[in-house]
């Protein structure tokens, strides 16, 4: 409250009686109090260190429809967003839906899956993987759902 205080009496354009004591009073608080967000806001620094880009994490986009070029076509799709995707391929395997399936042991991996689901609702659900799955912090099982266009 204090800090505000001397924080509006210098742009006031009140008397200079009525702003320059209270300027003066204020100062002496203000600058010692000014120490503790100094060191709490070289804290708040170091804790605002840039966090990891989920989109860096590489996807494999693997196709388990009959749709031809389906995992070619999203992982240009995704690369369009901002993605990063390592490979695509064609998979066999009875999924049920669209899935964006992530490795536990990768740290961001889940954030990133839940991510790629939100820009693209195709993606209905986020699992951790299961094995039997190429390695790979995320892979992206499409189905019939998937729509590129």
């Amino acid at each position: 409250m204090v800090a505000i205080l001397a924080l509006r009496h210098p742009t006031s354009k009140g008397t200079s009686q009525n702003s320059s004591t209270p300027a003066r009073t204020s100062s002496t608080p203000a600058s010692h109090s000014s120490s503790p967000p100094h060191s709490g806001s070289s804290a708040s620094a170091s804790s605002s260190k840039p966090k990891p880009n989920p989109k860096a994490l590489p996807l494999v986009v693997l196709n388990s429809s009959p749709v031809q070029h389906l995992a070619s076509d999203a992982a240009d799709l995704f690369t369009s967003a901002g993605w990063k995707v390592s490979s695509h391929a064609n998979y066999r395997n009875s999924i049920l839906s669209t899935c964006a399936y992530y490795d536990p042991s990768v740290a961001g991996a889940q954030t990133a899956a839940n991510l790629l689901k939100s820009e693209f609702p195709d993606i209905l659900r986020v699992k951790p993987k299961f094995s039997g799955l190429p390695a790979g912090p995320i892979v992206v099982v499409l189905t019939s759902n998937f729509k590129t266009a």
